[in-house]
């Protein structure tokens, strides 16, 4: 559905007073619904200003949701990946990678490196609850879940 003036004008407004990563991101999303030229020009302000491994690994799911460009969600995702920087970031980021792109040997790369910048228990109870589940893997999540039985430390742990 098209933009009204109204939301154009508003759009606008908030665009030239936008400065953080969120402001840029949430814009476009909006601006998505009715303009996606427009937006994929917001969105790149919000790729100029994302922090983190997070800020653009959502930016990547939006941009493939809202755009339907996987090639640009791609190459936002291998940039997620250089920016992360522990199990988490890197779980989360295969995860995404399985949801939007299907592409399982990206995404097992990715858990992976997700078991190296593992250390505490919760992390490698969460990475085989993934790998069984998004991968159906038992043998590897069998494995991880032993590698975090290792680091189990107390009661609640197990």
């Amino acid at each position: 559905m098209a933009l009204t003036k109204e939301q154009i004008k508003e759009f606008e407004n908030e665009e030239k007073d936008a400065v953080s990563f969120y402001d840029f991101y949430s814009l476009a999303r909006q601006i998505a619904e009715g303009d996606k030229k427009w937006a994929k020009k917001v969105y790149g302000k919000a790729e100029k200003k994302a922090e983190d491994s997070s800020d653009i690994n959502s930016l990547a799911g939006s941009i493939y949701e809202e755009l339907g460009d996987k090639e640009w969600a791609k190459k936002l995702y291998e940039k997620a990946e250089k920016k992360a920087q522990d199990s988490s970031e890197f779980l989360d980021l295969a995860e995404k990678i399985l949801e939007k792109l299907d592409d399982k040997e990206s995404a097992k790369k990715i858990y992976k490196k997700s078991y190296g910048k593992a250390n505490h228990c919760l992390d490698f109870i969460n990475l085989a609850a993934s790998i069984h589940e998004e991968l159906g893997d038992k043998e590897w999540a069998e494995e991880v879940y032993k590698k975090g039985e290792d680091k189990a430390e107390d009661s609640s742990d197990f």
